[in-house]
């Protein structure tokens, strides 16, 4: 035992005893080694090559799918363009006409004329009026107010007398007061009076002075009424206050309409007035600021025709509708007057009728009074060429309908059936559901549900 040497523990210490150095030995490099290390070196070069195509054909890959979504889109944009323009075509067509222009100053007093009123007179010498103390310059507000109140149509209707100054008076109130009540008043009073006359044990109202038809129509013309419709609209600019329609038409139209239902017993109006009557009425449905009116319109217009004999009408109707036909444009306006002559009673199916069918000689520019003629040169219409006007064909079709079905023709004339049949068959079949011309479906689908009628029948 060395008692010198080192104990066991620090023999296991590597700072006494560090362990031998190994020494790296090192590496030959082969031939092998420096081919495998220059083909690992160009495969990885040629992967980045690869990487760098893949990256760049996706970028092609993608500009040509932006190309295509781009010209793809230039074509859905230019057939919804061409589809814009034939539903423009279409929806520019439509009925409206201006029928009133300025109106004009009012001239007309609305002022009663103390001297020439026996009533006034009478009431301001009457005892009663020592409790009132009514002057004359009140004697217009105090008539104004018996007016509204109703007190002067129930002391006339008593009476049975309305003097001249009182039918003056009353009458321009009617046609030329801004006054709402007022004018209201004075036509509700004019109605009374007027109808009273129809009634059977009513008492029969003795009136001083009755309207005439040169008066009425100064009325209408101071509202602005164009004799011959417009579709201009070139008032644009001017004050909207001094355009039609003028406020007091809905009076005017109810006095008018009064007077022509009392034509069996008081004729106001001539037989020729009349039928410048009906137009104006028909022609007044044409304007789209009165469509509130377009039912009071309608029932005038069948009080008007309805005041007629039957001798006059025979003749009257044709008068009625070829007037028309030649004032009214031979476009949706034509289908509107149709439409407009709505009466249910045999008088206005007639003068529909007749109406439908002049308007469509004008439009076809037929000479002949035939109606087979008239037919045969529906028929004729090539529905499949490109230069067909399908609009015109249109209205055709619309007012032929009118014409053969709001009267007894057909039956009359079997024939006619068979051949408005043809008509409507080359319609239908006759225009694909391709077809993209303006008003090529309109007519296509209007024929096609017609025939449906010609043959269940």
């Amino acid at each position: 035992m060395d008692l010198d040497g080192p104990l066991d523990f620090e023999n296991e210490d590597p700072l006494v005893n560090p362990p031998p150095s190994i020494e790296k030995r090192k590496k030959v490099i082969g031939l092998d080694d420096l081919l495998s290390d220059f083909y690992k070196e160009k495969s990885k070069i040629i992967d980045k090559q690869n990487k760098k195509r893949k990256v760049s054909k996706v970028y092609d890959s993608d500009e040509d799918e932006h190309n295509q979504v781009a010209k793809l889109s230039d074509i859905v944009d230019n057939c919804q363009n061409q589809m814009n323009e034939i539903a423009g075509e279409e929806d520019n067509q439509d009925w409206g006409l201006s029928m009133f222009a300025h109106q004009t100053t009012l001239t007309h007093s609305l002022v009663i004329d103390f001297d020439s009123c026996c009533l006034l007179k009478e009431f301001m010498n009457n005892k009663s009026n020592a409790m009132v103390g009514l002057s004359v310059d009140e004697g217009t507000t105090f008539l104004e107010g018996l007016l509204v109140n109703g007190w002067l149509t129930r002391l006339i209707l008593t009476c049975a007398r309305v003097e001249k100054s009182i039918c003056k008076w009353t009458l321009n109130i009617l046609l030329y007061s801004s006054k709402e009540d007022l004018r209201s008043s004075a036509c509700d009073f004019w109605c009374s009076i007027l109808l009273s006359q129809n009634e059977v044990n009513g008492a029969h109202v003795v009136i001083g002075l009755l309207p005439n038809y040169q008066e009425l129509k100064e009325a209408l013309d101071s509202y602005g009424f164009r004799t011959n419709p417009s579709q201009d609209v070139e008032l644009a600019e001017a004050d909207s206050e001094s355009r039609g329609p003028p406020q007091n038409i809905r009076a005017w139209l109810k006095f008018v309409t009064a007077c022509c239902q009392v034509r069996c017993k008081n004729p106001i109006f001539s037989t020729s007035l009349i039928e410048q009557i009906a137009e104006i009425f028909i022609l007044l449905l044409l304007d789209r600021s009165l469509l509130g009116l377009s039912l009071l319109l309608q029932e005038c217009l069948v009080s008007v025709l309805g005041s007629f004999k039957e001798e006059e009408w025979v003749l009257s109707f044709k008068k009625i509708a070829n007037s028309l036909a030649s004032r009214v444009p031979q476009d949706m306006n034509c289908l509107r007057v149709v439409e407009s002559v709505s009466g249910l009673d045999a008088r206005s199916k007639h003068l529909r009728s007749s109406i439908s069918k002049q308007m469509l000689v004008v439009l076809l520019d037929h000479n002949k009074d035939s109606d087979e003629n008239l037919l045969s040169l529906l028929m004729s219409i090539n529905v499949k060429e490109k230069s067909c006007n399908l609009f015109k064909t249109y209205i055709s079709v619309v007012l032929a309908e009118n014409w053969l079905f709001s009267s007894t023709l057909v039956e009359e004339k079997p024939v006619l059936r068979d051949m408005w049949a043809v008509f409507l068959r080359n319609c239908s079949c006759q225009i694909s559901s391709t077809d993209l011309r303006s008003y090529a479906s309109k007519v296509r689908a209007k024929a096609a549900y017609l025939l449906q009628g010609c043959n269940s029948n």
